[in-house]
């Protein structure tokens, strides 16, 4: 086993399901060390840390490299082929928790980093790479580091994250869907690529803005509910007037992203079923376009909340969580040197697109919004899902793509 190999199976085997993610910051610290290159961990919470290392001279644009170091749950150890945390290595792939989401892109970053340093490449400017806790549930520690002033003079940022499909899936309707082509593009798509798995530059995602809305009444006995006061009946209101809100947003779209995408996800209320509820919530998950901003929305539903209160409702307003959508523009530099760098060695043409889900690079437009932004890595839709995997072919590609990208970012 190779040692970019052996430190990725090292890292998997670290269990960082929602936390625990200084052994894995800890380990990369210590493989700079070795190879001279320093860097600085920021604590988050005992247990959890952010790192950062750069290298460069500094007299030039900041390139900056995302990956997170938290996996998501296990998820059902009887429906792995594998041990979940074993990093088992079965025809060229590695099965386990994390392979793609996201360890193999973070350590993929770290050694384009290193070979960088070691072989002295001219950077004029600064690579800095960031490997952050918590991206998983919160983007804890990309907004750390943001407020910390990391963000501010990034000009570009490479989010490592996975941006693969196995090549048989482009026949699939809903791969085809997302592309915007038909069962011929796909094919035409698949014939060009002489490897096993379709990449895709992720240009643009969507944002995602979470709330709670609490509302308050007085219980009582059903059999005399009118000394209570019906938790359920202003949030039922609430529901109307916000599906109506909606209903005259629906015709927002973003040409990559497409329309903005509300769900109610939770509604709770009531304690039994002969007890007038004192309480009752509903909760709501928006994913977020440039084109109608977070802060316009929460504008609106704050509006309704309050009319609603004027009228005799008591209701709170929880926000859970507020990421900005990303679109970085295709005639943008950061663009046009991922997609020539990695077609030319990833062997296959990358299709532009734009995604509903998120990742790091929200916590840092929010710091600076003039960052330009691709989603770019080795690993694919196993992500989040038993026996996840990466092709380690994919993963030694991109170590290079990334080395080559710093270096034409910054020559």
């Amino acid at each position: 086993m190779d040692e970019v190999v052996q430190t990725l199976s090292d890292i998997v085997k670290m269990n960082t399901v929602n936390g625990s993610e200084k052994q894995v910051i800890d380990y990369i610290a210590a493989l700079f060390a070795k190879h001279n290159i320093e860097s600085k961990l920021v604590e988050y919470a005992p247990d959890r840390a952010s790192l950062v290392a750069e290298i460069g001279d500094g007299k030039g644009p900041v390139v900056g490299f995302d990956g997170h170091a938290d996996i998501v749950a296990l998820g059902d150890a009887a429906k792995w082929k594998v041990d979940a945390l074993s990093a088992t290595i079965k025809d060229n792939l590695m099965i386990g928790r994390g392979t793609s989401d996201m360890k193999s892109g973070l350590m993929a970053g770290a050694w384009a980093l290193i070979n960088l340093h070691d072989q002295q490449v001219p950077l004029h400017g600064t690579l800095r790479f960031m490997a952050t806790v918590g991206e998983e549930y919160g983007q804890y520690g990309a907004k750390q580091l943001a407020e910390a002033g990391y963000a501010k003079d990034l000009d570009t940022l490479i989010v490592g994250e996975p941006s693969g499909a196995a090549k048989q899936l482009l026949m699939q309707k809903q791969i085809q869907y997302m592309l915007q082509i038909d069962q011929a593009g796909a094919q035409k798509l698949a014939d060009a690529n002489h490897t096993n798995e379709q990449h895709f530059i992720e240009l643009a995602h969507k944002g995602s803005l979470t709330y709670t809305v609490h509302s308050n009444g007085t219980a009582a006995h059903s059999s005399m509910p009118e000394i209570g006061k019906n938790a359920i009946t202003p949030l039922m209101a609430f529901y109307q007037k916000e599906e109506a809100y909606f209903e005259s947003v629906k015709n927002y779209r973003n040409p990559v992203l497409g329309a903005v995408t509300p769900v109610v996800t939770m509604v709770r209320g009531g304690e039994q079923i002969n007890t007038v509820p004192a309480s009752a919530d509903l909760s709501v998950k928006i994913r977020t376009i440039p084109e109608l901003p977070n802060a316009d929305m929460l504008v609106a539903i704050k509006e309704i909340i309050a009319d609603l209160n004027a009228a005799g409702a008591d209701l709170t307003l929880d926000v859970l969580s507020d990421l900005r959508p990303m679109h970085t523009m295709e005639d943008a530099p950061l663009v046009k040197v991922a997609k020539s760098v990695g077609e030319a060695n990833l062997d296959q043409h990358l299709p532009l697109i734009g995604v509903p889900g998120g990742t790091d690079a929200s916590s840092f437009l929010a710091a600076n919004p003039d960052i330009d932004v691709v989603v770019f890595g080795p690993g694919n839709i196993t992500a989040h899902q038993v026996n996840e995997y990466v092709d380690l072919d994919m993963y030694h590609r991109f170590i290079t793509i990334y080395e080559q990208m710093v270096t034409t970012l910054l020559k």
